[in-house]
């Protein structure tokens, strides 16, 4: 081989793209909807800010949702039914028992007598269960009306950055429409698809270097193996290898290119 060959061959081999390329991406990233259909209210986290889990990003228009929650927890508060039937009883308890009474130790009472104060009795006792069923049921339907009021409500499910909101006040919303971009960047991951015989080298828990493609030059960062592919791709004869970095800094902006670094 000649020495002009031998410079080709070397050159050649140094533009090759390395066979461990790759991107980054976000482990958690997600598009957060609301279940139910309404119009846009409020925004509460505008794009670019970083919101803690819980956080309210966006409300829809809760007005008939507010009072139906007033309405109800007036109902589940109001004991007055409730006292008044357990009054009831307790009248209609001690009427018993005293009749009861009478007619066991005298001939002063009859046995219809007696019947009637055991059925009025147990009339009592009935509409008093009754009443704390629909008790029961009104607290029910007090809850039921707080989580239909919360679901005009889009909270952050962790936290993170506001990407994109597709929705702006006063726009028409439809049910699971898609309505906030939400990422988390502290944690990233580097994917990568290579060769079935190189993909070898790499176990879980393994520590590697990343070369991350920055502006002004290359940035490296330790990271994890966290998965490698069991299978071959038929199609391509690669195999996925996933890498867990730390980007608490947010310095890594998701969605850079990259390679494994292997020695």
């Amino acid at each position: 081989m000649t020495v002009i060959a031998v410079f080709v061959a070397l050159a050649a081999m140094m533009a090759a793209p390395s066979p461990y390329e790759g991107v980054t991406e976000p482990i958690r990233q997600v598009v957060i909807g609301s279940t139910v259909a309404g119009r846009v209210k409020e925004i509460r986290s505008e794009e670019g800010r970083r919101v803690r889990k819980g956080g309210v990003i966006m409300v829809l228009e809760k007005d008939e949702e507010e009072l139906n929650v007033s309405i109800a927890k007036l109902e589940a508060e109001d004991s007055s039914e409730i006292l008044s039937a357990r009054q009831k009883r307790q009248t209609y308890e001690r009427d018993y028992a005293a009749t009861k009474k009478l007619f066991e130790t005298s001939n002063s009472v009859s046995e219809e007598q007696l019947w009637e104060k055991e059925l009025n009795f147990k009339t009592a006792d009935a509409d008093l269960q009754k009443a704390l069923a629909v008790k029961a049921k009104q607290k029910l339907e007090y809850q039921m009306s707080k989580v239909q009021l919360e679901k005009r409500m889009l909270r952050a499910p962790f936290d993170g950055i506001v990407v994109k909101h597709h929705k702006h006040i006063a726009e028409s919303v439809q049910a699971l429409e898609p309505l906030v971009d939400f990422v988390d960047v502290r944690h990233c991951r580097f994917v990568s698809y290579v060769l079935a015989p190189l993909a070898q080298r790499f176990r879980k828990g393994q520590v590697v270097t990343l070369q991350l493609d920055g502006a002004s030059a290359p940035r490296l960062r330790k990271g994890r193996v966290s998965f490698v592919a069991p299978v071959v791709d038929k199609s391509s004869l690669l195999r996925a290898v996933k890498i867990v970095f730390d980007n608490a800094n947010g310095s890594i902006e998701p969605g850079v290119t990259g390679r494994i670094l292997v020695k």
